[in-house]
């Protein structure tokens, strides 16, 4: 049985949501899943497939995820990786949304690996959990509270993966 990684990056835990939601999706499809902050995650060369994860922050994904995908770059590109990125401009799937997205993993992710598939994903937006500087930042931007993500999605654009990580 053919053994996924799905990791994640989260600043207040909307991107986990999602990553929970691919995990369950393939586990029903009947793979072996490891689901994982990219933070507690080693040496990702034991998987057959990896599914790397992070919201958007300022137009970057988190450090965390850049970091691991640049410091196991040997094992992701001797492997199919496949990425996504939340975040609550992705709510409205503009072609200037995406373009700004896909720019942002064209300078850091892209620059180690090639992914064989790119979910955009909303996020959800919750002063609550927030810091006080990001609280400051969401209310200038003047976006709204709420969560965006969209299951049914999430769980379709994981139903693709099998076939492109293992024909």
């Amino acid at each position: 049985m053919e053994h996924i990684l799905i990791c994640y990056a989260t600043r207040y835990g909307s991107t986990v949501r999602i990553a929970a939601i691919i995990a369950d999706e393939l586990r029903d499809a009947g793979y072996q899943v490891t689901l994982s902050p990219v933070s507690d995650v080693g040496d990702p060369g034991g998987y057959d497939a990896v599914v790397i994860g992070s919201p958007l922050y300022m137009g970057k994904w988190l450090v965390e995820a850049r970091e691991f995908v640049s410091r196991f770059r040997n094992a992701l590109t001797s492997r199919p990786v496949a990425v996504f990125s939340a975040g609550f401009t992705l709510r409205e799937r503009t072609k200037d949304h995406l373009s700004a997205v896909d720019e942002a993993l064209s300078s850091s992710v892209n620059l180690f690996i090639s992914p064989v598939s790119t979910g955009y994903f909303a996020g959800s937006l919750d002063p609550d959990r927030m810091s006080a500087a990001d609280r400051e930042i969401v209310r200038l931007s003047g976006a709204m509270p709420g969560d965006f993500r969209e299951p049914g999605e999430i769980k379709a654009w994981a139903r693709t993966l099998p076939v492109l990580f293992f024909g």
